[in-house]
């Protein structure tokens, strides 16, 4: 699941022509003492659930807005849009690993020094920096015991894809 996190995390951001590189945990975990957007989405599949959490900088926000095409929009809500990308990203790459997930609508909030509690051993934070922000990208996943994967159908949609009905 990390390994996925890792590589759907750094794909969303090239797609927008927004260089990112991880890095590791500083002492304090990551986040630094300033205001922060952060973005959360549940998921839930047969024998599976979990919920991604996306934490950026102000400056990530506003950076990311002008990479989607600069369009006016509430910083929120971009951290709302990116983390609901990243985990529908997740989901394309999981289904053809058999695990079908569907997603919840995300939840953001913006506030300074924000902290999640978590289970311990069961996620942890991955931080990427971009130019002149920081990110971080956690993917909470509980397996039910006796968890099987499903075979996958068909090959799902990529991003981009063009979907006639």
């Amino acid at each position: 699941m990390d390994r996925h996190l890792l590589d759907v995390t750094v794909q969303l951001f090239a797609a927008y022509d927004v260089p990112i590189a991880h890095r590791p945990a500083s002492a304090e975990n990551g986040l630094g003492h300033e205001t922060y957007c952060m973005a959360s989405i549940g998921y839930v599949g047969q024998g599976v659930k979990g919920a991604l959490v996306l934490v950026a900088t102000l400056a990530a926000a506003e950076a990311w807005t002008k990479a989607a095409g600069g369009v006016e929009a509430d910083l929120v809500d971009t951290v709302g849009e990116f983390s609901n990308m990243l985990l529908g990203r997740l989901k394309g790459r999981l289904l053809r690993e058999g695990i079908p997930i569907s997603l919840a609508t995300p939840m953001t909030v913006v506030g300074h020094a924000l902290r999640v509690s978590v289970t311990p051993g069961t996620s942890h934070f991955h931080f990427f920096e971009g130019p002149g922000w920081d990110v971080g990208a956690r993917l909470d996943a509980s397996f039910e015991p006796g968890f099987l994967r499903a075979p996958a159908a068909v090959e799902p949609a990529q991003a981009g894809d063009a979907i006639l009905f």
